[in-house]
């Protein structure tokens, strides 16, 4: 069993969906710190080519765990006491409500879940936050989204949870970093 009082908390768990809003913002976030360990969805090894910011985080100097077994190990490194805070950034409508469930069956509902068990507090940047946003595709079209009442719902339900936060926007994001990481 692992001391945790005796481990130094140094760094992030950032997990990526396959969520295209946010995503540029959230990379370059990311790159910009060090200490991180990245986890990414299935879905986000299809989408980040897309939005060619792949490169771009493979150059980076992360370790990065991908989402390719069904008992998703790479989650047990929570318990190593390494990790200060996990981010997930973006998150999709589909990973919140899998999340308000209680479901963990991939690699980021497995590391929010394990977050949960570990005590180690949690911030989520979900996609569609708002009831409207104007997101890029991975053309660099903008697009009107109209989010679904039951995705804030679900949203509004994690923001309750004991140690998740919930952001709505980059800006939040870095706020929130910034007081909980530094």
């Amino acid at each position: 069993m692992v001391d945790h009082s005796k481990k130094t908390h140094s760094k992030i768990a950032w997990g990526i969906t396959g969520a295209g809003h946010f995503l540029s913002s959230c990379i370059e976030n990311l790159i910009s710190l060090s200490d991180v360990d990245v986890f990414l969805s299935r879905a986000a090894m299809e989408i980040l080519p897309s939005y060619g910011l792949w490169e771009l985080l493979n150059k980076s100097s992360h370790q990065i765990f991908f989402d390719e077994s069904a008992s998703s190990r790479p989650v047990t490194r929570l318990y190593s006491g390494d990790y200060k805070l996990v981010v997930i950034a973006p998150v999709t409508s589909n990973s919140i409500a899998k999340m308000a469930c209680g479901i963990a069956d991939n690699l980021i509902t497995n590391l929010f879940a394990h977050a949960g068990k570990c005590q180690i507090p949690l911030v989520l940047l979900p996609c569609d936050s708002k009831p409207e946003i104007k997101s890029l595709t991975p053309q660099g079209d903008q697009v009107l989204v109209h989010t679904r009442k039951v995705d804030l719902e679900n949203i509004n339900r994690l923001a309750n949870w004991p140690g998740v936060s919930v952001v709505d926007d980059i800006d939040g994001l870095k706020k929130y970093i910034n007081i909980k990481f530094f």
